[in-house]
């Protein structure tokens, strides 16, 4: 039976729902805005009953386990990059103030739409690159350190996600003066704990009822079904959002992995952005970068566009404005403006 007084209700109640979709919801009680997700309806079957006369009893897992797990998930979930756990109702999940997903910015029906800016996609590529270095080894930056990176948990287990796709890349509005809100990854609806603690390999099966928007980015050995999910899966679906925004469409399948890199070579953006991409394009899932590789290049490449270009000078990022505050102090100083350029 419904709830009388529902905690949360759908921002927009003719948005579509699925299992497979993220939606935006509205805390009754102060009109704050979430990300919502539904839960499986699961039923697992008890253990055989003595008298067999009787029904079979059935557990709802969601019902069973969430309560219980909760705590768990919201520890996994402990990352700048990825949609935290606030709440469990029927569905849920998310920290407020989100303007909006990537997905609204890249329409794959549309083949003449411009690119998005270098700026945005460096914001992207920084963010989800560290969202699937957590997830696939429990490796993230230190919280007040800046530049320590080290596993923060003694028995991680590889996470795949599943869907690495531009409608599950969330943005949080932007403060303090930042160029673009901080950018997170969300849409866990389809995610794996895969392998064992120390192993190498990360394997899932996948899903293979999932909308065709989501197949766009799926990596050629799933698409073709040729080895099951990966850790280079997920780095390819990445890059296949990156190349979405910075050519208008996903790489095309049909066509060699040189003129798919090609394309990104018609809207001026950095060779190091373009390299970075294309690598994590590359067909053969051997020869994709790790989380770690692409964490480790992106901030070197990242630097030297900013340094070199005008655009890279203008963003204001999140990490800029949390180094400004802190030199400031409690109480700024008063700023005025000498002249214009």
């Amino acid at each position: 039976m419904a709830s009388i007084h529902p905690r949360y209700i759908p921002r927009d109640p003719e948005e579509p729902q699925s299992l497979a979709s993220t939606i935006q919801v509205l805390r009754a009680s102060d009109n704050q805005k979430f990300l919502a997700t539904k839960i499986p309806n699961m039923v697992c079957k008890d253990a055989i009953q003595m008298d067999k006369s009787k029904s079979k009893i059935s557990t709802n897992l969601a019902t069973a386990i969430l309560p219980t797990a909760a705590l768990s998930l919201s520890r996994i979930l402990n990352h700048p990059n990825i949609i935290s756990l606030v709440d469990v109702v029927h569905k849920s999940v998310e920290e407020g103030n989100f303007s909006g997903n990537l997905g609204k910015h890249s329409d794959i029906t549309n083949f003449q739409r411009f690119s998005l800016p270098e700026s945005l996609c460096w914001h992207v590529l920084r963010s989800i690159s560290r969202a699937l270095l957590w997830l696939h080894f429990g490796i993230k930056e230190t919280i007040g350190i800046p530049g320590e990176w080290m596993p923060h948990d003694d028995d991680w287990m590889p996470i795949l996600i599943m869907d690495v796709t531009p409608s599950q890349i969330w943005f949080k509005r932007a403060l303090n003066g930042e160029t673009y809100g901080e950018c997170k990854l969300g849409g866990f609806q389809q995610a794996r704990v895969t392998g064992m603690y120390g192993g190498r390999m990360a394997l899932a099966e996948c899903d293979r009822g999932q909308p065709r928007r989501k197949q766009y980015f799926w990596a050629p050995e799933i698409y073709n079904n040729t080895t099951s999910w990966t850790r280079p899966s997920e780095i390819y679906s990445l890059g296949a959002a990156l190349y979405t925004m910075m050519t208008g469409i996903p790489p095309p399948r049909f066509y060699s992995h040189n003129w798919q890199i090609s394309r990104l070579n018609d809207k001026g953006f950095s060779p190091g952005l373009r390299e970075i991409v294309g690598k994590m394009l590359m067909q053969h899932p051997a020869d994709r970068p790790t989380a770690l590789d692409i964490v480790n290049k992106c901030e070197i490449e990242w630097r030297r566009w900013r340094a070199e270009t005008t655009e890279g000078r203008r963003v204001v990022d999140v990490e800029d404005a949390r180094v400004l505050r802190t030199a400031l102090g409690p109480n700024p100083p008063a700023l005025g403006l000498l002249g214009g350029l």
